[in-house]
């Protein structure tokens, strides 16, 4: 059996993969594949199977844990639970920079820290751990290590404008614009109705503050777009 080059890791994260190759996959950017042309992958694949798993064990758990939910409810807890700050969050508590394999150019700039770096390195981890020890490894990969540690993240709940900015920053969309379309009653009881636009697709939400509405039609917006 080949020998880890991170056995550390892997007691850190109590989980040792049968095939090291895909672990190493795993901790490798591109920038380093593309620097060191004898590394056999990085984890872009791996990211892509990974992001999928996340998504189903996500709504498999959260369905299971609250079992009084409405499908909106759900919708936003899987959001949170998603997105790349959770996820860049989750790995910084596993250490996960500390092992990823980067190329000079992306180690110098901070690449070790850089929350994309993390999330992708997270779910390209999770994909391995499918692909290693099937859904039953990867479900306790995920609860021992993404789950418990964003259980308490309802700041980010709280935040459906920082969701819809980062979905739409991870889709290639230009920045969620917001506008006020109306603007009614006397100063003691305003109400403000604003618009969202993101890529061609727009969302109204109302509120007693500019503010308020904003983030009524962000939630809307998640809650349409974000799966």
């Amino acid at each position: 059996m080949k020998r880890s080059k991170f056995p550390g890791f892997e007691k850190r994260i109590k989980y040792r993969f049968k095939k090291k190759t895909l672990l190493e996959a795993a901790l490798t950017h591109p920038s380093y594949r593309y620097e060191m042309p004898d590394a056999e992958s990085d984890n872009q694949r791996l990211e892509f199977l990974g992001d999928a798993v996340l998504g189903l064990l996500a709504a498999d758990i959260l369905m299971e844990r609250n079992p009084q939910a409405a499908e909106g409810e759900l919708t936003k807890l899987k959001s949170a639970i998603s997105s790349g700050t959770a996820l860049a969050s989750a790995a910084r508590a596993l250490g996960l920079g500390e092992h990823l394999r980067l190329g000079k150019g992306e180690a110098a700039s901070g690449g070790a820290d850089r929350e994309s770096n993390l999330e992708d390195a997270l779910e390209a981890l999770l994909g391995a751990v499918w692909l290693d020890g099937g859904l039953k490894a990867a479900r306790k990969f995920f609860e021992r290590n993404i789950f418990q540690c964003l259980e308490n993240a309802e700041p980010v709940l709280n935040n459906p404008k920082g969701i819809l900015q980062e979905y739409a920053q991870k889709k290639g969309y230009a920045v969620p614009e917001y506008k006020v379309t109306e603007a009614s009653g006397p100063d003691h009881a305003r109400r403000y109705c604003v618009e969202v636009t993101v890529s061609t697709y727009a969302y109204r939400g109302e509120g007693t503050s500019r503010r308020e509405a904003e983030k009524n039609a962000a939630e809307k917006a998640v809650l349409s777009m974000v799966k």
